[in-house]
């Protein structure tokens, strides 16, 4: 593994009913209008049977009491569409309720043009540190997934569902469905695009070109989302977020190779890349760090000129040096955005918030909180 530092880069009222909460009372979930409000606590279930739910409903049949938890909580938000759910219980491997496992899962033949996402992590202000990101493809139905596992950190991440199943032609009104066709959504914590933790480690990954990676024998084999889960369960810190990262072989089968940004709490920042067989992790040398689709390892002293979203988002950050309120961080999401743009999200690192605008409608925001722990 190799460290290296690029030079002259220093780096509403609220709708809806009452919404159900995270199991352990991790996660607090408010969804509220463009226009700012004061949020109020929502009480949190402990347990799945205080959602009193039928598990004898049609359409439960096979389905255990969290299962069915899980997916009567999904919630209709935009008709982009964007949906919301909590996962009770544990997902430590595929839900033995959904027989196609991984194979479901493939991805299509990757085209780096639409796979042109723009990250960037806006450190500056300890107050109000900021993971902003537009996630650019093809049609992309989304689910915002809020988990809290027994043995890990709370999170929140952002999942396309298309991924599971639910495309253009069927992902209209899914909380009509009867929850045995929602079975896949089971498996949606296995599929981060982007997320962050009650910790406040937030992580994105963006399409690059080929690095030549080399599978090491010695080492277990592992998704290039799956591994965004690990490390959101996991990681409080960058720092261990690498480690995570560095004790697996990513596997990029179906897709395309990526990077990840990933951002933590007390302001530090790294790109992580692979290139020429080795993993190299590029940390932030100022108070902001970034990251587009090319690979930075790659592109020698200075990246100017190579991708015209990078050199707006290095531009801005470096005049403000790091600092932005969710305002700003959401016009340079919108002046970095491309037709292509599906979700832009910013992560509040430092406060727990989660805004997120769907298909370039940016005067409609859409707020959520997950609740920030102190330990």
């Amino acid at each position: 593994m190799k460290h290296r530092s690029p030079s002259k880069i220093p780096l509403l009222q609220i709708i809806c009913c009452l919404m159900i909460s995270c199991l352990l009372s991790g996660c607090s979930v408010f969804l509220i209008t463009p226009s700012p409000v004061s949020l109020e606590e929502t009480p949190s279930p402990t347990s799945p049977q205080a959602l009193n739910i039928s598990t004898t409903a049609e359409g439960t049949e096979g389905l255990t009491d969290e299962e069915i938890a899980t997916l009567s909580s999904l919630e209709k938000v935009d008709d982009h569409p964007l949906y919301m759910m909590h996962y009770y219980g544990t997902y430590t491997q595929f839900s033995s309720s959904f027989p196609h496992k991984w194979k479901v899962y493939e991805l299509p033949k990757p085209n780096l043009n639409a796979w042109a996402c723009s990250l960037f992590a806006a450190l500056g202000d300890a107050e109000n540190m900021l993971y902003g990101r537009n996630f650019d493809w093809e049609f992309s139905p989304a689910l915002l997934l809020f988990t809290d596992p027994s043995d890990g950190y709370a999170s929140v991440s952002m999942v396309d569902i298309a991924y599971l199943g639910f495309g253009e032609a069927n992902a209209g009104d899914l909380p009509n469905l009867p929850l045995n066709e929602l079975r896949s959504l089971l498996n949606a914590p296995f599929l981060p695009f982007d997320g962050m933790n009650d910790q406040g480690l937030t992580i994105g990954m963006a399409a690059v070109p080929p690095g030549d990676m080399i599978l090491d024998p010695e080492k277990e084999t592992i998704g290039s989302l799956m591994v965004i889960r690990k490390m959101l369960d996991r990681a409080r810190t960058v720092d261990e977020a690498v480690e995570i990262l560095g004790s697996y072989n990513i596997d990029t089968t179906g897709g395309p190779p990526i990077h990840y940004l990933i951002a933590d709490r007390t302001g530090r920042s790294v790109l992580v890349e692979f290139y020429q067989g080795e993993m190299v992790v590029i940390f932030n040398e100022g108070a902001w760090h970034q990251a587009t689709n090319f690979l930075r390892t790659s592109a020698g002293e200075s990246a100017e000129g190579i991708c015209w979203r990078y050199d707006r988002i290095f531009q801005r950050l470096n005049n403000s040096e790091g600092r932005l309120d969710i305002r700003e961080a959401f016009d340079l999401l919108r002046n970095v955005s491309q037709d292509e743009t599906q979700w832009s999200i910013v992560y509040g690192i430092s406060t727990g918030e989660v805004d997120v605008v769907m298909g370039h409608r940016f005067d409609t925001i859409y707020t959520f909180r997950l609740s920030s722990s102190t330990e």
